[in-house]
């Protein structure tokens, strides 16, 4: 694939990022001014019922009876969206209630919305105190669907060397990453953030196969020593078992296994030296953009686990049973990604940290916090089919936004890796 493709399809990306942001904002644009338009055209009526109302929430508020004021801010916004008062009153109202990211937003509304009234702008200085001692505000725009920016006569797919990976080029997108409070097995970690991925880039279509990986090691000497492997005893320590041994039969199809993220790094450096272009592990949020394929659901084939997509534990007909499956044996997600969930956990670059706050939201790796654990995700065979209560295994492991972390140095049979590769 010539490098000048990759310029064309860049510069089409760009172009449909800059038309999609102007339209974002031509709609922001006419939505603050129909909102002045209905602050401007109340009557003095309406007027005095806003006021009213005001004072009643106030008097709520004072006397702590916060969850009647938040109702009653409510409905003056539903009358008059930018009165900045009742937001302010609507900000102190969460805030108490525990709500602080809500609060934050409540407060960062008041600070931004266009004024209708010019009086109101001391409550804008009031709002920015509200908000010192609260946590990041919410993102308006979590509940936003996913946008790809899918750029026409685009190239699909290409190798850079007969024993290089087969990559599948991913364009650009914005998504939520993370879940929403509610979703089945969702963890703590999950907290809902929007996320850019502004450059489209490629992918490898599977993980990196156990021939890929025995290429590299044929011609580097490279040491892989030392496993964790899960057998009908469970799991079992083997110092000598490797990528070689992971505890069941592979061919060269099958993705390899008992890989640490140091042997995937290595594995990268090597590539990137051999072909002249840049191979890395993805960024979390690449992967999750990668994952979804444009999905917002808690799986990329829908909101529910459905048997016969992934390969894990139990599932109805597998072939291969407590093992990995070559890759193509299950069907690929909306980006033509093969097993981005199931047959093998992957190695990310970030470093991992319990909660999003302070993440990039432009796509790059989180090389920060705990540094001491590497992310993971995807689920593997390792999961089962079904959910059973109590055990870690479920399938909930295999969602677009599950994510755990894991010592670096690490090696088990149910983990792996795959790539990406800058265009």
């Amino acid at each position: 694939m010539a490098d000048s493709d990759f310029s064309a399809l860049k510069a089409r990306t760009a172009e449909l990022i800059a038309k999609h942001d102007a339209e974002v904002s031509a709609r922001r644009g006419a939505q603050e001014a129909q909102w002045l338009a209905q602050s401007r055209g109340l009557s003095e009526a309406d007027r005095k019922a806003i006021a009213a109302k005001l004072e009643s929430a106030g008097g709520l508020l004072k006397a702590d009876k916060c969850a009647e004021a938040e109702a009653l801010y409510r409905e003056i916004l539903a009358a008059e969206h930018l009165n900045l008062a009742a937001r302010s009153g609507l900000g102190q109202c969460l805030a108490r209630q525990g709500k602080g990211s809500e609060a934050a937003r409540a407060f960062t509304d008041v600070i931004t919305l266009p004024l209708a009234d010019e009086g109101a702008r001391m409550v804008r200085t009031m709002g920015m105190v509200g908000m010192q001692q609260l946590p990041p505000p919410a993102d308006p725009r979590i509940t936003e669907p996913s946008v790809v920016f899918a750029a026409e006569d685009k190239p699909t797919e290409f190798r850079d060397a007969p024993y290089a990976p087969v990559m599948t080029v991913v364009p650009a997108g914005e998504f939520t990453m993370g879940s929403p409070e509610g979703e089945q097995f969702r963890l703590p970690n999950e907290q809902q953030h929007r996320v850019r991925i502004a450059y489209p880039l490629a992918m490898s279509k599977y993980n990196i196969t156990r021939g890929e990986f025995a290429h590299f090691v044929a011609e580097t000497g490279h040491e892989a020593k030392g496993c964790n492997l899960e057998g009908t005893g469970g799991m079992t320590w083997e110092p000598d078992g490797d990528w070689r041994t992971p505890g069941f039969e592979q061919d060269d199809d099958h993705p390899v296994a008992c890989i640490n993220f140091h042997d995937a790094e290595t594995y990268a450096q090597w590539l990137s030296a051999k072909t002249g272009q840049r191979y890395r592990l993805p960024s979390e949020a690449e992967w999750e953009h990668a994952m979804r394929g444009g999905t917002s659901t808690a799986y990329y084939w829908g909101q529910t686990w459905e048997p016969g997509r992934a390969n894990v534990d139990g599932q109805p007909g597998q072939p291969g049973g407590r093992a990995t499956t070559p890759g193509g044996t299950f069907p690929p997600n909306p980006f033509g990604l093969y097993d981005m969930a199931g047959n093998v956990w992957v190695w990310l670059a970030d470093c991992y940290n319990a909660s999003y706050n302070g993440a990039p939201t432009d796509g790059s790796a989180w090389n920060e916090g705990n540094c001491a654990m590497r992310v993971r995700r995807s689920g593997s065979w390792f999961n089962i089919e079904k959910a059973i209560e109590g055990d870690y295994r479920q399938p909930g492991r295999l969602r677009s936004a599950s994510r755990f972390g894991s010592i670096p140095s690490l090696r088990y049979s149910s983990f792996g890796f795959r790539l990406v590769r800058d265009l």
